[in-house]
């Protein structure tokens, strides 16, 4: 049994290596971390699919991708529901017969899904394949097998596999290989219900049913997790960046998984399955290891969840905004805000991006003068900035500054002391 776990972490670091390499952004000269990751010779594997394929926006620069790197369009990667994630494929443009390799690290939206498309590709791909400029475009796929790396990183597959001393990183990047450390636990496992995708988690990141998450009571935020399925011995790696509601802990459960895990654990039909859920920490070849430490030097944070930290504010001087006011749907009531507590329609609280979390505002309804003072809890989603939207107001809030009907009113926040009344 020993010989068949290192057999299969061996064979995880191989493909980790690749996920990290072409995850970071750092280029040397005109080539590309991804290119030192890529495979050099391979051979065809499976039969080759053809379909249409479209390119991705610049808008979708630094978005999470389902394997929990950030989506950076200078790279050769893809997103397809036909290929396992992490899946090199061969991309070829049937009108000018031109090849790509690009590795499959997303899955298609549902509104790509209802375009027909087969794989979406970076825009460094489709400049590859001469369809930059296409909306879509004719392709043929196929999935394939690396039989030779370029030698740097065979080179770093040997150190990770003979060199013990390396220095340890706990991070949110993809890894090149991991090991277990602490207790296992045994229990349930559910996973989320396919309505809650949108809503905040405990670290204040937004949960999606398509990413590699999942929700515990056993384990630190942001602890990486390997989830096995003890009926068929299934395995994925998932990040704990939720909290479970206690009642499900009385009901034995040690895990809620996200709808993309619960799909690789192949238990989605049955509603629930005893799992066995390790720790596991990661550590990156010497290259990578290297590179992460550059990123630090210059300034730059290496921990890709620092975009989507709870804490985050837009200008921390800021004492008193203007704009549009919206109201939290009834259906959020118990649902996670980003301070970790749980949104009530009936409590004063509101959410924005402006202010430190716990601040408290004065709201003031500029169409009927009402005024609320209330404590900010939770985060707005990006896309209501691009609204002119400045708060969201739990429904309590909302009804006292009297636009519970209207759904949207202006006012004006402003921060003041904590024990304010008036």
């Amino acid at each position: 049994m020993k010989k068949i776990i290192s057999l299969i972490l061996f064979l995880s670091s191989i493909s980790f290596v690749k996920a990290q390499q072409d995850s970071l952004p750092l280029k040397t000269g005109n080539t590309s971390i991804l290119d030192t990751a890529k495979p050099v010779s391979y051979k065809m594997k499976g039969n080759a699919l053809t379909g249409m394929a479209g390119v991705y926006s610049p808008i979708h620069d630094s978005a999470q991708t389902a394997t929990g790197e950030l989506f950076l369009n200078n790279l050769l990667t893809a997103a397809s529901n036909d290929f396992k994630l992490n899946t090199w494929v061969k991309v070829t443009n049937l009108k000018t017969k031109k090849s790509v390799l690009v590795r499959i690290n997303d899955r298609l939206s549902s509104k790509m899904k209802k375009m027909k498309m087969l794989i979406f590709l970076t825009r460094e791909a489709a400049v590859k394949l001469n369809a930059l400029n296409r909306n879509s475009f004719e392709i043929k796929v196929q999935s394939i097998v690396a039989t030779i790396f370029n030698t740097d990183v065979k080179n770093n597959l040997d150190t990770i596999v003979l060199k013990q001393d390396i220095a340890l990183i706990i991070d949110t990047l993809t890894p090149n290989t991991f090991k277990a450390i602490g207790k296992a636990i045994m229990g349930i496992a559910s996973f989320y219900s396919y309505n809650l995708d949108g809503t905040p988690t405990a670290t204040g990141e937004i949960y999606r049913n398509s990413k590699l998450t999942a929700a515990s009571n056993n384990f630190k935020l942001n602890t990486w997790v390997l989830v096995t399925n003890l009926k068929n011995k299934k395995s994925v790696i998932v990040r704990i960046n939720d909290r479970m509601h206690p009642r499900m802990k009385r009901k034995g459960r040690v895990v809620d998984m996200s709808g993309e895990a619960a799909k690789i654990l192949d238990y989605k039909e049955d509603g629930l399955v005893k799992v066995k859920v390790q720790p596991v920490i990661f550590f990156y070849s010497p290259l990578v290891k290297l590179q992460l430490d550059s990123l630090q030097a210059a300034g730059d944070s290496s921990n890709h969840i620092d975009s989507v930290k709870a804490d985050a504010v837009k200008n921390t001087e800021t004492t008193e905004i203007t704009g549009n006011a919206g109201i939290y749907s009834s259906d959020l009531d118990d649902t996670k805000t980003t301070t970790g507590e749980r949104y009530r329609n009936s409590k004063l609280s509101g959410a924005n991006n402006n202010f430190d979390l716990n601040t408290w505002v004065r709201v003031t309804n500029l169409r009927n003068n009402k005024t609320v003072i209330l404590r900010i809890n939770d985060r707005m989603r990006p896309e209501m900035d691009e609204k002119d939207r400045v708060v969201y107001l739990s429904r309590a809030a909302a009804k006292k500054l009297g636009f519970i009907q209207n759904g949207l009113t202006e006012v004006k926040v402003e921060v003041v002391a904590k024990g304010t009344r008036e």
